[in-house]
């Protein structure tokens, strides 16, 4: 079980970076909590159209900058909105119709014109190529709508299965899509990799709704292999 250590002399260490822009130049920014070497990446927004996922990982930037003692020998890297110029236009694709999610240079990639020339042909996933690389994650959850389940790629089965006892969505293995991040960093990488389905229509809750129900399922993601108190 884990518990909280005391609190006396324990700051949060938070601070902004722009890790590259979009292909209409707006800003790809990650914030940076905590400075241990046990390192978490959670994004959302890939999908510019799947915009419950954004306002819950912004709950979660908020909730952990208030918790400063789970970042005690540990990193969290949020990427709230991975695919800007999508979220503005309320497109799945970036402003180029490419599908980020399909842009990654995976072993089972496929080179079109609705997944890219070529793995990375896009601003957007070479950004989050360059967090891999930068900051090592030991796993990754990527949050998506809106099949409703916890799906795993690579060595992220034990990690779903422990994420799905703080919430109501079941683990099922859907599959890594051609070129997909779950086929890059979790079969190719071989990083653990959780995508995160949320129900359709989650994007009416409120944020705070949002967070109630599926915060603990992130922090759990945090903490593994310990337990959410």
């Amino acid at each position: 079980m884990w518990r909280r250590p005391p609190q006396a002399g324990i700051a949060a260490a938070v601070r902004q970076e722009t890790i590259g822009r979009s292909v209409e130049n707006r800003p790809l920014e990650i914030i940076i909590l905590g400075q241990g070497d046990n390192v978490t990446l959670v994004m959302a927004g890939i999908h510019g159209n799947e915009t419950a996922c954004i306002p819950l990982a912004r709950k979660l930037v908020e909730y952990l900058r208030n918790q400063p003692e789970l970042l005690r020998w540990r990193r969290v890297v949020i990427l709230a909105a991975a695919n800007p110029d999508g979220i503005a236009r309320n497109t799945r694709v970036n402003s180029r119709g490419i599908d980020l999610n399909r842009n990654f240079p995976a072993g089972n990639r496929i080179n079109n014109r609705q997944y890219g020339s070529r793995g990375l042909s896009e601003p957007e996933s070479r950004a989050i190529d360059q967090i891999l690389q930068k900051y090592l994650p030991q796993r990754i959850v990527s949050i998506h709508q809106p099949l409703q389940c916890i799906d795993y790629d690579g060595p992220g089965g034990p990690l779903a299965y422990q994420m799905a006892q703080y919430c109501t969505l079941p683990v099922r293995k859907l599959g890594a899509h051609p070129g997909s991040l779950g086929a890059y960093a979790g079969e190719t990488l071989g990083i653990p990799i959780i995508t995160v389905e949320l129900p359709g229509g989650a994007e009416k809750l409120p944020n705070q709704v949002l967070w109630d129900r599926y915060g603990k399922m992130l922090l759990a993601a945090i903490v593994y292999p310990e337990r959410v108190r």
